[in-house]
C-alpha cells in the first residue's frame, strides 16, 4: 500500500526565543504587547525577554504586568539610557546565552498581525540547511527594506502620489511615513500588496531588524557586537547584522506574507504623531480578521462596519487597550 508522506515545514516544532527591546514608547509598547496577545500563542516562545532601556515607572508596571500573566517573560532593565553600552551588551549576552536556539528579535513599535509567527516558523523551516540564508525577516512597509518592496503597489495603486514622495533616506522621511499610515488605515494598503501576485520569499543581502527571526548560523558570526554606535547609523544591532551579510556574502528571506507594522525611525516620530492617530492605529490594529478560516487577503481587513451596536460594543471591551489587569 503507498504510503502518504507529509513534507510540509512543520513550524510548530521550533520554539523560538523572543527577544523585546522597549526604551520610551510606552503608548507603542501597549499596543505592541496587545497584538502580541491577540495575534499570537505566547507559549509557543520558548523564552520572552522585554529588555527595558532605563524606563520610567507607569513602563516597568507595564511590563511587570505583561510577565504575572505569562509565566515565559523575563524582564529585564538595562541602564544608562542609549544603545550603547547598556542595550547592544545585553543583546550580546542574550545572544551568547541562546546560541543554539532560534531568536526572535522584535522593536517595541512593532505591530503584529494574524498569522505573522506561523508565516516566520514555515519560512524558516523551508530554510534551514541553505548556508547563505542566515535570517528571516517579516516585512515591514516603514523600513528601508519595505519601502523597496511596497513600490509595486505605489506604482501599480499610486502612481501620482508615489512619484512626489520625497527620496529621503528612509530614516528621515516623515513626508512617506504619514502617506503609509494614511493609506494603510484608510485605503487598506496592506490587502492591495497583498492581493498582487508576488513570490513568498524575496532574498535580500540587506535587511531591516524590526522583526527579524535567525540562529546560531548568524548569532555565531555576530556576537560579540562592538559595543559603539558606527557614524551615520541609528541602530548598532542593525549595522552589525548587515555588515555581516555583507562581509560572509550572506542572505535573509523576506515573507511577504507576514506583513507587520512598524510605527516610525526615531526622525520621523514627532512629525507622525501630529498627523496620525495612535488611537485609529489601535482600532485599526485590534479589530484585524483573525478568524482561522480567514484566507491571507482577508487577514488585514479590519472587522467593524458589519454587526450591530451591541456586537461593536462587546469587541471594544474585549479587545480594549489593557496590558494591566
Amino acid at each position: 500500500m503507498a504510503r502518504i508522506i507529509d513534507i510540509t515545514p512543520r513550524a510548530q516544532e521550533v520554539r523560538p526565543v523572543l527577544m523585546l527591546l522597549t526604551s520610551h514608547r510606552v503608548d507603542c509598547l501597549l499596543l505592541c504587547l496587545k497584538c502580541l496577545e491577540l495575534f499570537t500563542d505566547l507559549d509557543r516562545f520558548k523564552k520572552i525577554y522585554i529588555v527595558a532601556n532605563d524606563v520610567g515607572d507607569e513602563h516597568a508596571v507595564i511590563i511587570k504586568s505583561f510577565q504575572r500573566k505569562h509565566a515565559n517573560v523575563i524582564d529585564v532593565h538595562a541602564t544608562p539610557r542609549g544603545q550603547i553600552p547598556a542595550m547592544l551588551s545585553m543583546e550580546n549576552f542574550i545572544l551568547r546565552r541562546h546560541k543554539d536556539d532560534v531568536v526572535l528579535r522584535l522593536s517595541e513599535d512593532v505591530f503584529v498581525t494574524p498569522y505573522w509567527l506561523e508565516h516566520l516558523l514555515a519560512t524558516y523551516k523551508l530554510h534551514r540547511g541553505h548556508e547563505d540564508i542566515v535570517a528571516i525577516s517579516a516585512l515591514t512597509p516603514i523600513s528601508r527594506t519595505g519601502r523597496q518592496l511596497m513600490d509595486r503597489v505605489l506604482r501599480t495603486h499610486y502612481p501620482d502620489l508615489r512619484k512626489r514622495l520625497p527620496t529621503l533616506p528612509l530614516e528621515q522621511n516623515a513626508v512617506y511615513h504619514r502617506f503609509v499610515w494614511e493609506k494603510i488605515l484608510g485605503d487598506g494598503l496592506a490587502a492591495k500588496y497583498l492581493e498582487l501576485t508576488r513570490p513568498k520569499h524575496i532574498y535580500m543581502s540587506r535587511v531591516s531588524v524590526d522583526c527579524l527571526l535567525f540562529d546560531g548560523q548568524l548569532i555565531e558570526r555576530l556576537v560579540p557586537m562592538p559595543l559603539r554606535l558606527p557614524e551615520g547609523t541609528t541602530r548598532a544591532d542593525e549595522f552589525y547584522i548587515n555588515s555581516v551579510l555583507r562581509s560572509d556574502g550572506l542572505r535573509v528571506a523576506v515573507v511577504t506574507d507576514a506583513l507587520v507594522h512598524h510605527f516610525s525611525h526615531a526622525g520621523p516620530e514627532a512629525y507622525l504623531r501630529k498627523h496620525i492617530s495612535m488611537d485609529d492605529i489601535w482600532w485599526h490594529m485590534t479589530f484585524l480578521e483573525s478568524h482561522g478560516s480567514a484566507s491571507p487577503k482577508a487577514v488585514f481587513r479590519p472587522r467593524p462596519g458589519k454587526g450591530n451596536r451591541l456586537e461593536l460594543l462587546r469587541l471594544i471591551k474585549e479587545r480594549e487597550l489593557r496590558v494591566l489587569q
